[in-house]
């Protein structure tokens, strides 16, 4: 009944929205382990951020559906503590928030108090949030030229009874996600250009921001851009792509089973993880890239799997990977795939039996762009710093 009731509730609320236009336009996002972010920890390291961001990304990807029913959308319900926050205003008179940005989830909400049409999420890992769906105006400070661009009629969620990770005076979640309540979704059609974009950097530069883009052209003037399709399964929250294969030195590993719309790309996941059994051939592949001059610790700190003493690997591996219908590779480099970890360097790759997930940290340094009309995601090596 609960779900009956939320979808009358979205129905009434969808009936209602405006089709007033708007301008394309640019947002700082902030991470939320940064120094500069209001959740900032001063008494973690960055070795702390790191070895939680890996557990929190674990429980994430442990919690993702598998794509195996054709036949029914489901509402997403995973973990999400995130990685990278977006401002924004709410009400006729603004209100400031903050939100999770997420291309893993679809519905935009944030603490506040009840309101008339309930709703109830759980995440995976025991988190909840129950609030009222309502509409209202969302507005944005438009980093590029200081601009206030308003989308009124927004459908959110307010919540006002939140456990887990959600706790009160806490961020909300900004979806991002291709489901039908997601902000792209529900406004995508008036930015000029059904697409974004964001450039990010890691939680510990402070002398710039990432920067997130709706309805701008982001990669018609660089070089090397590396373009591939999404592909439609379910649950449609998910951009699904088709990952071929992964190159290590120009040794090609494949997946065991090559399947159409193998691997997600998601803003709220950090570290990246393959199918187990595709895993254990890429960090093999990995271990003798790397040599015997260089030897492996027994025993990583949890929950990592390969790492290094610190400075004894004198030559980082070539890893490339190759997307469906992509004319050139999508080269790494070894900040998006080896982390440093107390006195060790990690590698930032891990198994699952679940979903295999593009995270953040392996989406840094990259202007990605998602377009929603045609159907395709692009990377292009950026200078985030400059975007």
């Amino acid at each position: 009944m609960k779900e009956i009731a939320l979808f009358i509730c979205i129905l009434f609320q969808l009936s209602i929205l405006s089709s007033a236009e708007s301008n394309d336009f640019s947002i700082d996002l902030i991470h939320i382990d940064s120094p500069l972010s209001p959740f900032y920890n001063s008494s973690l390291t960055q070795s702390d951020i790191l070895i939680n961001a890996a557990f929190n990304s674990i429980s994430r990807a442990e919690s993702f559906p598998l794509n195996t029913d054709v036949n029914s959308d489901q509402t997403i319900t995973i973990p999400n503590r995130g990685s990278y926050l977006m401002p924004f205003y709410i009400g006729t008179v603004p209100r400031g928030s903050l939100a999770i940005v997420d291309t893993g989830s679809d519905l935009l909400w944030i603490q506040c108090l009840p309101w008339e049409c309930k709703y109830v999420v759980g995440y995976g890992d025991k988190s909840t949030t129950r609030g009222t769906v309502a509409t209202d105006i969302i507005s944005f400070n438009n980093s590029h030229d200081g601009r206030i661009i308003e989308y009124p009629n927004t459908i959110f969620g307010c919540g006002y009874n939140n456990t887990g990770v959600f706790q009160p005076q806490g961020a909300g979640v900004f979806g991002l996600g291709g489901g039908p309540l997601s902000f792209i979704s529900q406004h995508g059609a008036k930015f000029g250009k059904r697409k974004f974009s964001y450039c990010l950097l890691p939680f510990y530069y402070v002398q710039g921001s990432s920067k997130l883009k709706f309805g701008v052209d982001t990669q018609t003037k660089r070089r090397g851009v590396v373009t591939t399709a999404m592909v439609s399964l379910y649950p449609s929250t998910f951009y699904y792509l088709t990952l071929e294969a992964v190159s290590i030195n120009g040794r090609i590993v494949r997946p065991d089973e090559r399947t159409v719309g193998n691997i997600v790309i998601d803003s709220g996941t950090a570290t990246t993880f393959l199918k187990t059994s595709w895993y254990k051939k890429v960090e093999a592949a990995v271990v003798e890239a790397i040599g015997h001059q260089s030897v492996a610790v027994s025993y990583p700190p949890r929950p990592f799997r390969l790492c290094y003493k610190d400075g004894s690997i004198t030559n980082f591996p070539n890893i490339t990977l190759q997307f469906f219908g992509a004319y050139v590779e999508l080269k790494l480099s070894k900040l998006n795939t080896f982390l440093t970890v107390n006195t060790l360097t990690c590698f930032a790759i891990f198994p699952t039996e679940k979903t295999s997930i593009i995270g953040n940290l392996l989406q840094m340094f990259f202007n990605i762009e998602y377009d929603l009309d045609k159907r395709t995601v692009s990377f292009a090596k950026a200078n985030c710093l400059k975007e």
